[in-house]
């Protein structure tokens, strides 16, 4: 009986050894060469500079590891190889594809072609920004924001801004200077300045700027400047205002003896001995520390 049973187990070896044994015995013991089932180059809508890569479904009915080998081509010339591609020599509206050839250490399989995909327009882009004037008083008349920028693919560009009062008000105007005297601005106002370069397809990311009003220094407004006197009675108010409508101090740095300045006011008044031509220099000073020096001359009759 012993006997016997070591012949069953000895015929039943030799017929899994002469059947193979796995799963080479379907394809008669040879060697399958992988399948690529399809392609897709990744992102779908490239521009200048974009980083693409393959996604790439494939199988092999032995169950070997797979490679692939990969030519790119831009407008059917061949640029490049590998599993990603970096589009950097290349220009708006070029068409680029890769051909893909799967390897399993002993076959090479069918090489596919991938679809094309088409290189975009690339948004411009923004460095840097300026307004003028530098500073913004209330008494400013206009205000101009300038922008530095280029574009990949060399486009002319188009500059856009959209400006907000305060916050919230946001304007109809989206030049790129903004008339200010409609606005009524005061100290302490802020305008924020959201500027766009446009190449004629697309926009770039804004560039937003805070612009904050500031303190003006008094100015000295339409006046005299050369002022008759009577030696034995001057009185006279100088014509400086402040554009915020801070209060002002006053104050003579330069004057004949007998004169004085109320610092409330900036009446000039006294009385002087020669009967001459004379200068006196007077600062205004708001609240804030800023100051005009203005120069005036008393003429004699």
């Amino acid at each position: 009986m012993k006997k016997d049973r070591l012949l069953s187990v000895l015929i039943l070896l030799s017929l899994v050894i002469a059947c193979g044994g796995g799963k080479k015995e379907e394809h008669g013991g040879k060697n399958v060469p992988p399948e690529i089932k399809d392609i897709a180059i990744l992102p779908a809508n490239p521009t200048l500079g974009s980083r693409l890569i393959l996604r790439i479904n494939a199988y092999d009915k032995d169950g070997d590891d797979i490679n692939f080998l990969v030519n790119w081509y831009v407008n059917d010339t061949r640029i490049g190889e590998g599993i990603e591609f970096y589009a950097e020599n290349v220009r708006k509206g070029d068409k680029i594809f890769a051909e893909v050839t799967p390897y399993d250490g002993k076959e090479k399989g069918a090489t596919k072609r991938s679809d094309a995909v088409i290189v975009g327009n690339a948004p411009p882009q923004i460095k840097s920004v300026k307004i003028s004037p530098d500073s913004i008083l209330t008494s400013t008349d206009e205000l101009t924001v300038s922008g530095e920028g280029f574009d990949p693919d060399g486009d002319s560009l188009r500059w856009v801004c959209y400006w907000t009062f305060n916050y919230t008000n946001r304007l109809p105007d989206s030049s790129t200077t903004l008339k200010l005297k409609n606005l009524k601005i005061k100290k302490g106002d802020r305008l924020s300045a959201e500027l766009y370069a446009f190449d004629g397809d697309t926009v770039s990311n804004p560039y937003v700027l805070q612009i904050d009003i500031v303190n003006s220094p008094p100015v000295l407004k339409e006046g005299l400047d050369s002022i008759p006197y009577k030696p034995d009675s001057i009185y006279y108010k100088v014509p400086i205002i402040d554009p915020d409508g801070d209060e002002l101090s006053f104050e003579l740095l330069k004057s004949p003896l007998g004169l004085k300045i109320d610092k409330k006011t900036g009446v000039i008044s006294g009385v002087v001995e020669a009967n001459m031509n004379f200068e006196v220099l007077v600062r205004a000073t708001d609240g804030d520390g800023a100051y005009l020096d203005a120069k005036f001359t008393l003429t004699a009759p």
